[in-house]
């Protein structure tokens, strides 16, 4: 086995593993080794772009195409970057060659991870790697109700809500920023009308909504060859429980009075309404 051909081999190892420091040390000195071989670059745009460092991700895999114009998954990646930093003629051009003009879905399931942990959200794809997430994420994420972030075109799992299948992909930076906070409060002892309700209310005021009592989106990371199948199933407690929500909102006045309303209508109570 020639030298760089071990140094591949190797690389492979370390990154399998999550050694990325070693995988890209030993990708870069691949490289001096033997310049024409074209996996090396490859292996370092997609572990760039996954780490969301964008410039040498653009920069591996504009060398990796120079060499082999034929890599589909490269030119994605290409693409990728391109939209993260803003040069919209080249992944226009990308697209019009290798992807979709149009969004592939009226809505997909992102993976944030966030302290060791992973998050599914919802979200809802703007052009084959930006998407608008339409979920309330957990404050620790750093994402927000309709923020616009990038994504990555693999799926790498799905998500099962009312007997559909929503292809799962891994969230790879904030692109905008939206204007909404996020807020959350427990409602007492609320039925699955009294829910219905608020979530009206929230609607019509341009509000997000969203139940995070036994939501279960916060999960370890699982590692498996296989796609994983995630179920979101009925998410509301007994009549009996209180019940933990998020509201996403400009101005907390805007959550204030939408919850009074609420309470008017259904003569139920709210309490521990906070900022996050």
């Amino acid at each position: 086995m020639s030298d760089h051909a071990l140094l591949l081999a190797q690389a492979r190892e370390y990154d399998a593993r999550g050694d990325v420091y070693n995988a890209v040390k030993l990708y870069k000195r691949c490289i001096k080794l033997a310049p024409e071989v074209v996996e090396a670059y490859v292996q370092l745009a997609e572990i760039y772009k996954k780490r969301g460092e964008w410039k040498p991700a653009m920069y591996y895999a504009k060398k990796a195409l120079s060499l082999d114009a034929s890599l589909a998954d490269t030119w994605w990646t290409l693409g990728i970057t391109a939209v993260a930093l803003g040069k919209d003629r080249l992944a226009n051009s990308v697209w019009s060659k290798f992807g979709p003009s149009n969004p592939r879905s009226a809505l997909i399931s992102l993976q944030l991870t966030h302290s060791g942990l992973f998050e599914m959200i919802w979200a809802k794809p703007l052009d084959p790697a930006r998407a608008q997430i339409t979920s309330i994420p957990h404050p620790d994420s750093d994402r927000h109700f309709l923020d616009v972030v990038v994504f990555d075109r693999q799926v790498i799992g799905y998500n099962v809500a009312k007997r559909r299948r929503y292809p799962v992909h891994a969230e790879l930076g904030l692109q905008q920023r939206s204007l909404y906070f996020t807020f959350s409060c427990w409602l007492e002892s609320p039925t699955k009308k009294d829910i219905q309700t608020l979530e009206r209310l929230c609607v019509e005021a341009h509000l997000g909504f969203e139940i995070w009592s036994k939501a279960a989106r916060v999960q370890k990371q699982v590692y498996n060859d296989k796609l994983q199948e995630f179920y979101s199933g009925d998410l509301f407690q007994k009549e009996e429980e209180n019940l933990l929500v998020a509201i996403a909102a400009k101005q907390e006045a805007h959550v204030e009075q939408v919850l009074r309303a609420w309470t008017i209508i259904t003569l139920r109570q709210y309490f521990a309404l906070e900022r996050h």
